[in-house]
């Protein structure tokens, strides 16, 4: 099949644009109060905030690679069908089990679906990364988020305290506790890791994405996202620790908090940058350049 081809829509008939029309209608009233909600949660919940700008990355990397998946688009691939039905179920499940998660998850694969369906698997397996970097987008269910932040509180608590008694200050670490001199820190979610942690991973799979060539590299990049969170966010605790005993606690409140915050998340983000970097300098990806010395 020629470029050409690729490029030329398949002719379909009036009664199949009419079903494509009413599907999309269909799902979107299914969907529409579900993307809603989680725009509450995004705007209303911190940890969340990043959630409106995944699907703007999703769409831009589809855009960025417009071209190709136009050359990809071919005839529609009735498994697609399959994965949509799968999707629903998952809706189904969410709407028994009284789990909006899953109601929202539903979504992509019911997406991905319709890609499938529409243009085949040569475009489908283009767009996984788009759709699944979606995920992203969507909250965590409370008891999975819990179970995560309190050991990442305990880890930050626990690392900040080390740090903290190396410097000569007496420190007493009760859980998610420090005791210090004149002051005693709660190790809150807030400074757990748990809000960089997810944000964190968003742009470290795009940093995995863009920058690392292999997929060893990929993979690795991403596995040091927890640990780079964890580890960023016990030096917020130093930091908050050794400036509440020079200046009072109160200096920890308010836009002091919220500077502190940005202020680590943006050192996350240059270590993990730099590691990316790193990676691609040790291990280069010569196969452009011995594809182009054998031509």
């Amino acid at each position: 099949m020629s470029p050409d081809q690729h490029l030329t829509a398949p002719n379909i008939s009036k009664a199949e644009k009419t079903a494509w029309v009413l599907l999309l209608l269909a799902l979107f009233a299914v969907y529409a109060p579900h993307i809603a909600y989680m725009a509450v949660n995004w705007w209303n919940d911190p940890n969340y905030s990043h959630g409106f700008l995944v699907p703007a990355v999703a769409a831009y990397l589809l855009w960025r690679n417009r071209d190709d998946l136009k050359r990809a688009a071919d005839r529609p691939n009735a498994w697609g069908l399959a994965v949509i039905v799968a999707g629903l179920l998952l809706l189904v499940l969410g709407y028994i089990g009284h789990e909006f998660f899953l109601r929202r998850f539903s979504l992509i694969p019911v997406l991905w679906g319709l890609v499938l369906t529409a243009w085949g698997w040569g475009l489908a397996r283009r767009v996984w990364f788009p759709a699944t970097y979606l995920v992203l987008m969507i909250p965590l269910p409370y008891v999975v988020y819990d179970s995560v932040a309190f050991p990442l509180r305990l880890v930050a608590a626990s690392f900040a305290g080390w740090v903290l008694q190396l410097t000569g200050m007496p420190v007493l670490v009760e859980g998610n506790i420090i005791n210090l001199p004149n002051t005693v820190l709660d190790v809150v979610d807030a400074c757990s890791g748990i809000r960089s942690l997810i944000s964190l991973l968003a742009v470290g799979l795009l940093l995995a994405y863009f920058v690392t060539p292999r997929i060893w590299q990929k993979v690795l990049l991403v596995l040091l996202v927890p640990p780079v969170a964890i580890f960023t966010n016990a030096l917020r605790v130093v930091s908050a620790g050794l400036l509440a005993e020079s200046f009072g606690p109160k200096v920890l409140d308010g836009v002091m908090h919220d500077l502190t915050g940005w202020i680590v998340f943006m050192a996350a983000f240059a270590l993990l940058a730099f590691l990316a970097w790193l990676m691609r300098r040790l291990f280069p990806d010569t196969s452009l350049g011995e594809v182009t010395n054998e031509k």
